[in-house]
């Protein structure tokens, strides 16, 4: 087993072919998104008084922000509920000053790539993953059979003649059928949990065959930012007339005027509105819509769901573990417990371990004190390596408590469908745009999923005849043009 099992979906779908499978395609089309160039509609004079207003800051929040401003927008502003931009995707720093990404790690698949445009157009420098670059540990030595690769061969065999059935079900039935050692049956919990689990952020009793089969990706290699993936949103952000600590709760949209108001207490009107809040804050009713949403896009809400992938970062004095290797595995003694962790050192030259929980497991950590969770992580690497030295810092993240993510990103549930990621996307009639990464039916639960779809419903508002009437120049901060925003231009 080669250390793949943190690509995305080419890695996911390799495995079906792995196992002699052949899933079915996705129903949609295969495109790339939106296109680099743009060829779409530039606005006249007479939307400049149109006022747009955007809820979030993340990355699709910021695309639709430079977009309209590219587009001729002079009256573009966010409301963004935390005291920085990014949202999911999060650089801090470990050690004091080394920069950590907390949120997204990689660019995807890096050729034909907007993100990759971008980082290449503003001299941001990346790293490639090579993820058959790794090792496998055992717990207590326990290593598996020859054969028991194959047993993952026969749980896709299995899974495809009942695609529709949850996969722990799947699994389950497995085992009934063909009994595995222990170690051979820990080892098919680690490929299961780090190529399916850590890929959706959810468990296998969550997940159908049917479910993961879906979108679009790029090709080329996976990369990751030595100096953090935040140098993206500042690219982005910059120039951009953002509101700060403004946590919208309601958007009344049934006058011709749209009124939101933030939990302060105060309100601001717009001719056109851009939600891009990730789906867990959609799923919890964090803002109220008069009226309410429709049904289908209701629907759609339901028919997703949110994922947790947990990350430790560990910072120690010096590199104890396998240094030349960038993906380290671990097959322990429970499923899904300390399953993967990233050598971050060959990027940045820093001794530090980014480690991965994800599902019920990585949601349940989160209850436990930074001290435990260190406590737990420490364990995990001296059954690799023996007594370590203890870190010297720590950064760890707990994304499903987060009140303004309330996950890491989505998934598509056991018995619902992609087609749910195309309906959260449609506006509702000309007032409502909806724009994040679980609103992009082809790179669902990527950064530049997040990134098309705000330059997507960017393009669609300026796609809409003009409406009358004066913005509210009292709002406005800026309306100059970015040279940094050039992926237009690409």
């Amino acid at each position: 087993m080669t250390g793949r099992q943190l690509t995305r979906r080419t890695f996911l779908k390799g495995a079906f072919a792995a196992a002699g499978l052949a899933p079915g395609a996705s129903p949609l089309a295969k495109r790339r998104g939106v296109p680099l160039r743009r060829g779409a509609t530039a606005a006249d004079s007479s939307r400049r008084d149109e006022r747009v207003l955007i809820v979030g800051a993340g990355m699709s929040g910021l695309a639709a922000a430079a977009e309209l401003r590219e587009l001729g927008f002079a009256d573009v502003a966010i409301l963004e509920a935390r005291d920085r931009i990014g949202g999911r995707l999060w650089t801090d720093a470990i050690g004091g000053n080394i920069p950590v990404d907390l949120g997204a790690s990689w660019i995807h698949g890096v050729d034909g790539n907007p993100i990759t445009a971008i980082a290449r157009g503003n001299d941001i420098a990346t790293h490639p993953t090579d993820y058959d670059n790794d090792v496998v540990h055992f717990h207590n030595a326990e290593r598996p059979s020859p054969s028991a690769g194959r047993a993952l061969r026969r749980f896709w065999r299995l899974a495809e003649r009942q695609p529709g059935t949850n996969l722990q079900s799947v699994y389950e039935q497995l085992l009934g059928i063909e009994p595995l050692t222990v170690p051979d049956r820990r080892y098919l919990d680690y490929l299961l949990n780090t190529i399916v689990e850590h890929e959706h952020a959810a468990d296998l009793r969550n997940l159908s065959l049917e479910s993961i089969q879906g979108g679009d990706e790029y090709d080329g290699h996976d990369a990751v930012f030595p100096g953090g993936y935040g140098q993206v949103a500042d690219v982005l952000g910059g120039g951009l007339d953002i509101r700060f600590r403004e946590a919208v709760t309601e958007i009344d949209y049934a006058e011709t005027d749209i009124v939101l108001t933030t939990a302060a207490g105060a309100t601001f009107e717009a001719t056109r509105v851009v939600v891009t809040v990730p789906l867990g804050v959609l799923k919890q009713d964090l803002i109220s819509f008069l009226p309410r949403l429709p049904p289908r896009k209701r629907g759609a809400i339901d028919g997703l769901e949110m994922g947790v992938l947990n990350k430790t970062c560990l910072l120690f004095d010096d590199v104890f573990w396998d240094n030349d290797v960038e993906l380290i595995g671990y097959v322990g003694a429970r499923r899904g417990q300390w399953a993967e962790a990233l050598n971050l050192h060959p990027y940045t030259g820093h001794p530090i371990l980014m480690m991965f929980n994800a599902g019920a497991y990585g949601a349940r950590i989160e209850r436990l004190s930074d001290q435990e969770i260190v406590a737990q992580a420490v364990a995990a690497l001296e059954s690799m390596y023996g007594v370590i030295p203890p870190p010297v810092d720590a950064l760890i993240t707990r994304w499903r408590s987060d009140p303004w993510a309330r996950g890491s990103y989505s998934y598509v549930p056991a018995g619902s469908s992609y087609r749910r990621y195309a309906e959260l996307g449609e506006p509702v009639g000309d007032k409502l745009f909806f724009a994040g990464e679980a609103t992009h039916v082809e790179f669902p639960s990527t950064v530049h999923g997040a990134f098309l779809s705000g330059v997507r419903a960017a393009r669609q508002i300026a796609a809409l005849p003009a409406r009358g009437g004066e913005g509210e120049a009292s709002n406005r901060t800026r309306t100059a043009s970015s040279p940094r925003l050039w992926w237009a231009r690409a």
